[in-house]
């Protein structure tokens, strides 16, 4: 009998105890912010690249046109975010609560996840390629288009999700729940070795494993 999936380790997220007000457009000179909170700031232009935000607090504060690469938070709360574009590949979050929103395009390719809640948001293209994510959990989240490709999931779960296309392509998955999720399109379906669904999402997935097999069903 096979092992139960393994759930995310996750610590109860609490909103930061902050000490202060912060500025996105003026951050100290090493890029560093500690317990601040920033509410409805817009970084258009501020470059935000290997900045580090640790028990941070967000609220309402629009991340467009914002260099994000190498950023990290930690213990961090980030609240109805907003930003057609998020441009943050390679960003490290830790111990992090994402909650409401919407993204248009977020870019996180090659980013680290570890111990992280997504919550309540919608987000139009989810590029995680080449990312490590483990312990993380995605809870009432509409995601149009997730790209795992060639990333390394580990005691992932999704809960009362809807996921229109799910790229799997090279990825290597252990543990990872999809039976909260609502899959209308998957690719790379071979990777799912490590993933866990129930048996009405097999039954709608027949038709894309018979094709991947080279299966004729009459």
């Amino acid at each position: 009998m096979p092992a139960p999936v393994k759930a995310p380790r996750l610590p109860v997220f609490k909103e930061p105890v902050t000490t202060g007000s912060g500025d996105l457009t003026g951050l100290e000179a090493d890029g560093r912010a500690e317990r601040l909170l920033f509410v409805s700031d817009d970084a258009a232009g501020v470059d935000l690249e290997d900045a580090v935000f640790t028990e941070c607090h967000f609220r309402a504060v629009s991340l467009q046109g914002a260099p994000m690469t190498r950023v990290t938070f930690g213990d961090c709360l980030i609240e109805e975010v907003n930003a057609p574009v998020l441009e943050a590949p390679d960003s490290g979050w830790w111990n992090t609560a994402v909650i409401g929103g919407r993204i248009g395009s977020a870019e996180l390719y090659g980013a680290t996840f570890r111990s992280v809640r997504f919550e309540r948001a919608k987000l139009g293209y989810l590029n995680l390629r080449r990312a490590k994510i483990k312990d993380v959990e995605f809870r009432d989240v509409h995601i149009e288009e997730l790209d795992v490709g060639g990333a390394n999931l580990e005691r992932v779960t999704f809960i009362d999700c809807t996921i229109d296309t799910l790229a799997l392509n090279g990825a290597k998955l252990k543990d990872v729940d999809l039976r909260g999720a609502r899959l209308r399109t998957l690719s790379g379906i071979s990777a799912l070795k490590g993933a866990t669904v129930s048996f009405e999402q097999l039954l709608d997935l027949a038709p894309i494993l018979a094709n991947e097999l080279g299966l004729r069903v009459e």
